[in-house]
């Protein structure tokens, strides 16, 4: 016959439960750590699947502009541009009086012409 032997320990009861409810409070961490870590798995899927999303609107928006900016005529832009400090002394001088904004007015108004002939 196989005997066994056992050995019995005893425990204070206040101790017994200080003890229980510490390894309950760490099974409970450890639960709430994998649900995290579960969270975190789920979340950097997602953020990989936006990122690879977001690429394929910028490629296709890029293409877009693109193929736009070929559709789009070049404009015309004159080789040399003429630049005039006459106005500007002109205009300074104009402010004395009445007859002074009058006078400049009509100078706005032929540059307007010049400019839009």
């Amino acid at each position: 016959m196989v005997t066994k032997e056992e050995l019995y320990i005893s425990f204070n009861p206040e101790d017994y439960k200080t003890n229980k409810s510490n390894i309950l409070m760490c099974r409970a961490n450890l639960l709430e750590t994998l649900k995290r870590l579960h969270n975190l798995k789920v979340l950097s899927k997602q953020k990989r699947d936006l990122k690879i999303k977001l690429h394929k609107l910028l490629t296709s928006v890029l293409s877009e502009i693109d193929s736009v900016e070929n559709k789009m005529p070049t404009p015309k832009i004159p080789k040399e541009i003429k630049i005039s400090n006459e106005p500007k002394s002109k205009l300074k001088e104009s402010f004395s009086g009445h007859e002074g904004i009058e006078e400049e007015l009509r100078l706005i108004q032929e540059k307007l012409r010049e400019l839009n002939s």
